[in-house]
């Protein structure tokens, strides 16, 4: 019984994490390693970067850790950056089957780096209405970006 009873925990907790609408994976590695390893594979697979930020030291040049003082970046990252990209394939198909659904489409990936490690986030697509005309392309478009996430830094080590 107790066997059952832990396999079903792990069980919902395994689909709980499933369900998040925010990708996260975590490598052992500075973020310039990682985003270089992006950008170079989101080329390969046809995500054009029409767009990068390097967040934290934009917030750092606006005057806002002298203006947040010891409320500024409690998190203690050491670096905050994001990339948008886009693929004109999906965008137009996307566009043909509900334009509304171009919110998730240029795609914007989050990297944050704290003591050596990078977490990459994206909002999954997949986090839209299910009865949108666009959700069958908004699926393939999540299953490609992450897919170019991951094979972009197979050799680095998770954590």
């Amino acid at each position: 019984m107790k066997k059952i009873l832990i396999l079903c925990l792990l069980s919902l907790s395994l689909w709980s994490t499933a369900l998040t609408n925010v990708y996260s994976v975590t490598y052992k590695g500075s973020i310039d390693t990682i985003e270089e390893n992006i950008l170079e594979h989101f080329k390969e697979v046809k995500l054009v970067v029409p767009w990068k930020l390097d967040i934290l030291n934009e917030f750092k040049r606006k005057g806002l850790e002298k203006k947040f003082g010891k409320n500024f970046n409690t998190s203690h990252l050491s670096s905050v950056r994001t990339i948008v990209a886009c693929n004109g394939k999906f965008g137009n198909m996307i566009i043909n089957a509900d334009p509304t659904m171009m919110a998730f489409c240029p795609i914007r990936i989050t990297l944050i780096e704290k003591d050596g490690k990078t977490t990459v986030l994206y909002v999954r697509p997949t986090s839209a209405p299910k009865d949108s005309k666009a959700y069958p392309i908004l699926k393939k478009l999540e299953k490609k970006v992450i897919k170019a996430i991951e094979d972009a830094n197979d050799f680095e080590n998770k954590s």
